[in-house]
């Protein structure tokens, strides 16, 4: 309902659209055979999400003037998503049953319902651009940069250590930038 709420604010659509597009989306959400081809949809998603990253990875390591193959960069990102990816999980599990699901916004808190960086110091809705800025200042993304660093230095084959956190933080920066863009071109979805 929210996502269709924010369409139908945003004029995109004209609200009898929005109507019908609130009902097919419901049925397709009760259809148990849509429900396994999202499963399947969404693992594929992440596999070519993750080859994408892995790609991003073998560039910059060949750029920095190390050596490493796609499978050795494809390592090195799973080493990073596996770890932070279980954290984030088994935290967001235990505060699902600890918030209120008043507290829980439909958008922001999609994939995680941890808040352990400095992006809760503003309101998303009022300055979407600040809040993905502070959103990369936390915990678990200073652990995902020092996990990435390290796993790219260790399944490369030349890759030292300046060269694991050029590449590291250079994606770093690069994540941040699509992020502000996102946000400033969406921020009204974020409030």
């Amino acid at each position: 309902n929210f996502s269709m709420d924010k369409l139908a604010e945003s004029g995109f659509m004209p609200p009898q659209a929005v109507e019908q597009q609130r009902q097919v989306q419901l049925a397709e959400a009760k259809n148990p055979i849509s429900q396994v081809m999202q499963l399947f949809s969404s693992s594929a998603a992440n596999f070519l999400k993750y080859c994408a990253a892995a790609g991003l990875v073998l560039l910059g390591v060949l750029a920095f003037g190390g050596r490493m193959n796609f499978w050795q960069a494809f390592s090195a990102v799973l080493y990073v998503a596996l770890p932070w990816g279980i954290i984030q999980k088994v935290l967001s599990m235990g505060l699902l049953y600890l918030k209120s699901p008043d507290d829980i916004h439909p958008i922001l808190n999609q994939e995680t319902l941890i808040q352990d960086n400095l992006g809760i110091l503003v309101s998303p809705g009022e300055h979407p651009v600040l809040f993905a800025l502070l959103s990369v200042i936390g915990v678990l993304w200073i652990y995902w940069v020092w996990l990435m660093a390290k796993g790219t230095q260790n399944t490369g084959t030349k890759v030292n250590g300046s060269a694991a956190w050029g590449v590291t933080l250079t994606l770093t920066v690069l994540m941040i930038i699509v992020g502000v863009v996102l946000a400033s071109l969406f921020g009204s979805w974020m409030a």
